[in-house]
Formats: structure tokens, sequence, C-alpha cells
């Protein structure tokens, strides 16, 4: 069960990744809406992935939603900005993306950011189970 969660944890973050690096090499008639790109939901179904995986409790699940709000808004704002070339829109985007993350782990217990470091990293992490 675990294994599993972690792979789709890491597939989701593959599809995220490497969908922007491929659009280069792409050609595309459109780009495709900010919508599109953000799904309805994305934060809930975040935050409850979370919520699963690091125990979170009600109030940090309070704090950190407008965390990941803020992040995905600005995150369509970047790609609605045509002014600025692909490799300062990532640059901004990996900003914002690691803005938020500082922001969520501050909210986060000692034990949760160990958690949360070993998923990212894509490790099993042992809860005494």
């Amino acid at each position: 069960m675990r294994k599993s969660l972690l792979q789709v944890i890491a597939i989701s973050f593959l599809l995220a990744v490497g969908r922007p690096c491929l659009a280069g090499q792409e050609p595309a008639p459109s780009p495709p809406t900010p919508q599109a790109r953000i799904p309805h939901g994305q934060v809930a179904r975040q935050l409850e992935r979370m919520r699963e995986t690091l125990k979170l409790t009600d109030e940090q699940v309070a704090q950190i939603r407008p965390i990941l709000e803020t992040r995905n808004q600005q995150l369509k704002d970047l790609r609605a900005n045509a002014s600025l070339s692909q490799g300062e829109a990532r640059a901004k985007a990996a900003q914002i993306r690691k803005s938020a993350r500082r922001q969520v782990e501050r909210t986060l217990t000692p034990e949760q950011r160990k958690m949360q470091k070993a998923l990212r990293r894509g490790r099993e992490v042992d809860d005494g189970q």
C-alpha cells in the first residue's frame, strides 16, 4: 500500500515536471488554457494526500490550504504572462514552488518534515508499523 502510494506520488511529480520540459519540443497550435493545466480541486486533493501521508491536524490543513491556493494562483498568473522567456518562467515557477514548500514546512512538526522529505526523494518511510 505504502509502496503504491509512493509510486503514485512519483508518477504525479514526473508528469507535473516532465510536461513543461517537453512543451518546448512539441508543436502546439495554441497553448492550453490555465484552467486546463490546474485541475479543479487540485488543492483539496493535495491536502488530502498530505493529511493521509503526513497525518496533518485540522489546524495544519487550515494553515496549508491558503499557501497552496496562493501558489497555484501565482503559477496560473505566471503561465498567462507571455512577456517572460521560457527560461525566466521556469526559474520563476521554481522559485514560487520553493517558497510555498518552505511555508508549508514551517507548519509541520519535525517528524512530518522528515517524512515529507523522504517522500519527495522517493524513499519509503518507516512509521513504526
